[in-house]
């Protein structure tokens, strides 16, 4: 018999945080103010909000489907046939966002490190870590995650602490200038970036439930909203909106306005650490999603085989989607409708047939007298 994997509230909430604050506290700066100019922090704030209404999505399916990841739970409900198709786009998704965060991985080196190395050294390099993380399975990179997250949280925190002499408040004014809808515009942006926390949807039945776990889920949202919001308002505070929106990477640029004792400088590698140990967690939650879909959908008896495969399927997709880092960097801006469609689109639907059909059986059931 398989010996049941399970982790705590603790793992889960370092694992959603950490995963979805790496490349969002990247590209949002820059990307937000595009749509809301100075006033970048309301679209965060609604994203929040529908990030929290993402979560809860997955924590009631959990709770209709004790036991079931959303693979199990798609085949449950909509067939043998139809789900299994919803069950393999999901698995799809999640091998896809494996990709594109690899690709991200080794472009943010090439731009903050070293140029001269060849990009698909940095996207070896990577996956071998995230292969060898998802041998060892969901339980050892949840503890990993829990140290990783302790550093992550204090080192965004240092980072915007250590600047706030540099900041100019004058720059968020006027405050929603353009009114609360026009802003709205960049709304599905921000949620995808919120969504990344999808891979929930495979790990939530390996939680150690208690009555704390969904808050626990909601406080991970909270986090990465703080985060979120400390990261695109540090950006506008230093450089004001319009600078901010030229910067690729903004937060490079923030770091590298750090100086301490006027001879202590360069702590924009402390970044790079940073995102390298999101990234990884990132690739590893996803890739090890992907290999439990298949698992779950194709019944392997000896899913370990397949890690190797699909990590070289992993570098050569990722060396060949995109032709640079402009292309890259739009790609989420404009086919955020694709991340949002799996991240809550069908999860929400999933969640819609679920509440139908029990109230359905519920219907048909004979009144006791």
């Amino acid at each position: 018999m398989e010996r049941q994997v399970m982790i705590t509230n603790h793992q889960l909430l370092a694992l959603v945080v950490i995963s979805t604050v790496g490349a969002s506290s990247l590209y949002a700066p820059a990307a937000l103010a595009h749509y809301a100019e100075r006033d970048s922090w309301y679209l965060i704030l609604m994203g929040g909000i529908i990030g929290l209404f993402n979560i809860f999505v997955f924590v009631w399916l959990d709770r209709l489907f004790p036991g079931k990841n959303i693979i199990s739970i798609s085949i449950s409900l909509l067939g043998r046939w139809i789900g299994s198709m919803v069950a393999a786009l999901i698995i799809f998704y999640f091998m896809d966002v494996s990709t594109w965060t690899l690709r991200e991985f080794a472009e943010f080196f090439i731009i903050a490190l070293d140029p001269t190395t060849q990009q698909i050294w940095y996207m070896i390099a990577c996956v071998i870590m995230c292969s060898y993380g998802v041998f060892h399975g969901l339980e050892v990179f949840a503890r990993v995650s829990e140290i990783i997250f302790i550093v992550i949280l204090f080192t965004f925190l240092g980072i915007y602490l250590l600047l706030v002499n540099q900041y100019h408040p004058e720059y968020l004014l006027p405050i929603l200038e353009n009114g609360l809808i026009q802003p709205l515009k960049g709304l599905l942006l921000a949620v995808s970036w919120f969504g990344d926390l999808m891979f929930i949807s495979m790990i939530l039945k390996h939680v150690r439930k208690t009555p704390q776990t969904p808050f626990y889920a909601a406080g991970a949202v909270g986090l990465i909203t703080c985060v979120l919001l400390m990261s695109v308002m540090a950006c506008t505070l230093l450089f004001g909106w319009r600078t901010t929106s030229a910067f690729t990477y903004p937060s490079i640029s923030l770091i590298q306005n750090i100086r301490l004792f006027t001879n202590i400088e360069r702590f924009d590698a402390v970044l790079i650490v940073v995102w390298v140990m999101s990234s990884f967690i990132k690739i590893t939650a996803y890739f090890w999603s992907a290999l439990r879909g298949l698992t779950d959908l194709l019944r392997l008896q000896h899913p370990h085989m397949f890690i190797v495969p699909m990590a070289i399927i992993f570098v050569i997709c990722s060396k060949y989607k995109v032709w640079g880092l402009i292309e890259l960097a739009s790609l989420y801006d404009k086919k955020a409708w694709y991340f949002v469609t799996f991240q809550l689109f069908i999860p929400t639907l999933l969640l819609v047939i679920a509440l139908v059909k029990k109230k359905s059986l519920k219907a048909g059931e004979p009144h006791k007298s």
